[in-house]
């Protein structure tokens, strides 16, 4: 069993790739195999910003088109769309708040459904208003670990028993998800591969660690290169910037260094990295994970690819 706690690699949201080194051809990893350099033709210039949508209060909105495949494909625009959990005003909550004066944006989505990973209790305590925004019909698909703000990690640091959480720590709890929820990432996929639930919007709380694991199992499945996996995640680091102030008053009488535990509530891309590195180590790849754990078959893999992906237009 792999220790799920390393993990390196990063590109900033602008267009230099930051690996501590100039990444070579030789080091590209596409489904866990090295992957030779492509012609011109099938390296579309591609940047994480170019996912991210402003529509309404949302920060972490992101439509997954254009995001290149190894092989010169890209994911088609307005197919898959992720983001933070949107709420009805007066939620207690910092997710991101519905108002009705921005239902044409919304609607404009096109969305036909909402992919909620929240937990339980998550979505119970306060609903998705994704639905009501888009129209969209409500699929839940709880994954109880997790939950920005609400978590057993939180309940450690508030207590005393745990006083710092850094990228080890993170990379081990992505690893556990990917352990404890193989048929919830199974079924989420699923719902993504029917052609007539199409648009999908996927989303947990912050669009972080639930959301970041199902969209990396997607984009790994489709083809795309590692490093353009791990960048699409960090994004949410840019777009959603120093989110343990947001959550400062929780630990107030605790007396920790915000700075100790702020990986809790960030997407360093290296923690990415890290846990799909483990998974390469115990399955060989992402997709032979969904495969062996997750009980999707190679035809709905293939269907995956079929309805999400176009030729890029160069």
């Amino acid at each position: 069993m792999p220790s799920w706690d390393r993990g390196s690699g990063v590109r900033d949201a602008g267009h230099s790739w930051l690996f501590g080194r100039k990444l070579q051809w030789s080091d590209r990893k596409c489904n866990g195999e090295r992957m030779s350099k492509p012609s011109s033709r099938t390296a579309p210039e591609w940047s994480p910003a170019s996912t991210h949508l402003r529509v309404g209060a949302t920060a972490n909105l992101r439509d997954l088109g254009g995001v290149p495949t190894a092989d010169g494909r890209v994911i088609g625009r307005g197919r898959v769309y992720r983001a933070e959990a949107l709420v009805r005003p007066g939620a207690p909550t910092t997710c991101s708040i519905w108002d009705e004066a921005d239902a044409e944006a919304y609607g404009a989505l096109g969305v036909r459904t909402v992919l909620d990973l929240r937990s339980a209790g998550e979505q119970e305590r306060v609903p998705s208003a994704w639905p009501v925004a888009t129209g969209a019909d409500h699929v839940a698909v709880p994954i109880e670990e997790g939950g920005e703000g609400d978590t057993d990690y939180v309940r450690q640091i508030r207590e005393g028993t745990r006083t710092a959480f850094g990228v080890a720590e993170m990379v081990g709890y992505y690893g556990l998800v990917l352990r404890n929820r193989p048929a919830e990432f199974g079924a989420a996929l699923r719902v993504i591969a029917q052609a007539d639930r199409l648009p999908v919007l996927v989303h947990c709380a912050a669009g972080k660690d639930r959301t970041g694991l199902l969209v990396a199992l997607l984009l790994e499945t489709l083809g795309v290169l590692r490093e353009v996996v791990v960048a699409e995640y960090a994004l949410t680091g840019t777009l959603r910037p120093n989110r343990v102030a947001a959550y400062a008053s929780l630990f107030g009488d605790s007396g920790v260094d915000l700075a100790d535990i702020a990986v809790l509530f960030d997407a360093p891309a290296v923690v990415m990295a890290g846990a799909l590195a483990e998974l390469d180590t115990e399955f060989g790849s992402a997709p032979e994970y969904l495969l062996h754990r997750c009980g999707l078959t190679r035809e709905d893999l293939d269907i995956l690819r079929a309805n999400l992906l176009v030729q890029a237009v160069l």
